[in-house]
């Protein structure tokens, strides 16, 4: 059995993973989606980094979105790591930054709709969340996630990783092919650069773990297996 660390990205949280975890659970796979303070990169990277450490190996870790740094780091010389999946996430180098990563794909409109509050965390405006994150989500669940999406501290887009996780463990990557928050092309960028094992999901928004579950929870088994 392998366990599998589910890790969420910005504005948003554990449960944007609820539709994939009974497939995974329901393949024998111990499963768990980690709950992070979104207050900083490096709070990120300690939560997951104390959950991986209380798995026992081989554990595949998987990041969503902002997940993907977090993991990048927090995977960093973990021996019981045995495979990363990468989900619509910003895969860093050592000393990029996500917003480094981004320049050379321009912006996207939904980044100029981002509000930032006084303790400086941002979050889309709840009516506008459904058409940049989960543009292709049932619109129910859409304003269910936009409700519960976690208030993300800004600073994280400037956050310069260190040595990358991708360069020591196998890896595959989910590009979602209508992503309206971090660019498509990046994706693709980044899942050629660490020659990962990638899928693209068609069509697929940037929520894709929730539009297309079975998707995600194959690549998922792939890389388990």
């Amino acid at each position: 059995m392998t366990a599998i660390l589910l890790v969420h990205g910005a504005i948003a949280d554990g449960s944007s993973w609820s539709r994939v975890i009974p497939l995974l659970k329901g393949a024998g796979h111990e499963v768990v989606a980690v709950q992070q303070p979104l207050s900083s990169i490096p709070d990120d990277v300690a939560k997951v980094r104390s959950v991986l450490e209380e798995l026992d190996g081989p554990v595949v870790v998987v990041g969503h979105s902002f997940g993907g740094v977090v993991i990048t780091q927090a995977a960093h010389d973990a021996a019981n790591v045995s495979a990363m999946v990468y989900v619509a996430a910003f895969a860093p180098d050592e000393g990029e930054s996500a917003q480094s990563l981004g320049e050379p794909y321009g912006q996207l409109e939904s980044a100029s709709h981002f509000k930032i509050d006084k303790q400086g965390r941002f979050t889309l405006p709840q009516e506008l969340f459904p058409k940049y994150f989960c543009p292709d989500v049932e619109p129910e669940q859409a304003k269910v996630m936009a409700a519960v999406q976690g208030a993300s501290d800004a600073a994280r887009f400037g956050f310069v990783s260190g040595p990358p996780a991708w360069r020591e463990h196998p890896t595959h990557f989910i590009v979602s092919e209508n992503d309206q928050i971090i660019q498509p092309e990046l994706e693709r960028f980044c899942a050629d650069r660490m020659k990962a094992r990638t899928t693209v999901a068609e069509g697929a928004g940037h929520a894709v773990m929730v539009s297309q579950p079975q998707v995600v929870a194959q690549v998922i088994l792939d890389a388990a297996s």
